[in-house]
């Protein structure tokens, strides 16, 4: 009886360890201001990969809010309108009558969300640089920390692996589950990613090039979590997309625990 009795124990504590597992989606994208492979601006085929995968969290970059180039509309609200999804523009300079920088699409509620900017050691950057975060609250009332950016694209390092110590930084001391996505502008052997991987696990590990989108030669765009030990990563891919954008989009799904 006494077995029988915690067998039944093990086997609930078994079910209710794997009810407290919460799925998490996440797109990363850079999107370049809508702009597609054949030079026209095609919204609605970035809309259509988000549609497609179905994602909780997307991390999007080179997102236009109301500039000229883009025929002053706003991408982000256009595409919350046809996702039906929660929004956050994080914009990290003003141009061409309007602002450019990083969006973040979320199907859970945003509690909080703030524009980060980050260093730029050299002189002849040439854009400034943020990181969009938000904190969203999940199914059961917990919370995470999402987070969307695009680090330099500058020939030298030397932004990048700044950029990358600032994140780290930031994120450093919270207990709050975190998710990093984006365009890092840097190769995975790189000292930039190396920085980034004193705190964050690369839930895109094992993936292979992201950029140029029609004959991929180079990873730059990356999903990371921390801390590891709440993270279980049950898949990642890159959506075979090589149209509707300069880079491919990029799927992980985790599961936090």
């Amino acid at each position: 009886m006494k077995r029988l009795l915690l067998i039944t124990v093990v086997c609930l504590t078994g079910l209710s360890l794997t009810a407290q597992m919460q799925k998490v989606k996440v797109l990363t994208y850079n999107i370049h201001h809508g702009e597609n492979m054949k030079g026209v601006l095609d919204l609605q085929g970035i809309a259509n990969v988000i549609l497609a995968t179905n994602p909780d969290l997307v991390a999007l970059q080179e997102v236009d809010s109301v500039t000229q180039r883009t025929k002053n509309t706003d991408q982000l609200k256009e595409l919350a309108a046809i996702t039906g999804m929660y929004t956050y523009f994080a914009k990290a300079m003003d141009y061409d009558g309007g602002g450019y920088g990083t969006g973040i699409l979320s199907r859970f509620p945003i509690t909080e969300a703030i524009t980060l900017p980050l260093p730029s050691i050299a002189k002849n950057a040439v854009e400034p640089r943020v990181a969009g975060i938000v904190t969203v609250k999940l199914p059961g009332d917990s919370l995470l920390h999402f987070i969307s950016t695009h680090l330099d694209a500058e020939r030298s390092a030397g932004n990048r692996i700044a950029q990358a110590g600032a994140l780290v930084k930031y994120f450093k001391e919270t207990n709050t589950p975190v998710v990093l996505a984006g365009d890092f502008n840097a190769i995975p052997a790189s000292k930039e990613i190396n920085t980034l991987k004193k705190l964050f696990t690369d839930a895109t590990q094992q993936m292979g090039p992201t950029f140029p989108s029609d004959t991929p030669r180079v990873k730059l765009d990356y999903i990371m979590v921390h801390p590891k030990s709440r993270w279980n990563v049950t898949g990642a891919r890159i959506i075979e997309e090589a149209v509707a954008s300069d880079h491919r989009p990029v799927l992980s799904e985790l599961e936090l625990k």
